[in-house]
């Protein structure tokens, strides 16, 4: 049955942790996200309004943040390239029925809809595995594209993917 509505809901830390906990603890998850306990804190450190849960038909099933990186993280991560104006995203969808269903592009749409009322987003941006083909299938649906490959330490061969949020300013 095709998936009606998908929408963003503001991640309540007290309600959602223990959804988010269980996501991450997922193997299909985990492969991609690392260490569940280390992953739970990193996203736990997002400010609230860059956070959000993703519901289809009514259910949660997956997790959006988004941040814009300091540059010496960009740096680090080999990444000193990326435009200014970026705002990183992390995308799961952790419940296993859901995948596949194209609620992944539809969620990063809206994201990148919300960012262009951001006056300081100009790009929109994320990583992955080169081996996470489905991934990398969902972002290109959502309208991004490679802006390069990466050595990630912990991950390997990796993509950075981007889509344009706006021009930048002259």
């Amino acid at each position: 049955m095709p998936i009606r509505e998908v929408r963003l809901e503001a991640l309540d830390p007290e309600l959602h942790s223990p959804k988010l906990r269980d996501w991450l603890r997922r193997p299909h998850v985990a492969r991609w996200w690392g260490d569940p306990q280390l992953a739970l804190e990193n996203s736990l450190q997002c400010s609230a309004e860059n956070q959000a849960v993703i519901v289809a038909d009514g259910a949660p099933v997956g997790y959006l943040c988004w941040q814009t990186p300091p540059r010496n993280e960009l740096e680090a991560a080999g990444l000193a390239d990326l435009p200014e104006g970026l705002v990183d995203i992390d995308v799961l969808i952790g419940e296993p029925e859901f995948i596949g269903r194209g609620i992944g592009p539809r969620s990063l749409g809206l994201l990148v809809a919300r960012l262009r009322l951001d006056p300081f987003a100009t790009v929109a941006g994320l990583g992955t595995s080169v081996s996470n083909g489905r991934a990398i299938r969902a972002f290109e649906k959502a309208g991004f594209h490679l802006f390069r490959e990466f050595q990630d330490p912990e991950f390997g061969p990796c993509r950075y993917m981007v889509v344009e949020v706006r021009d930048a300013a002259p």
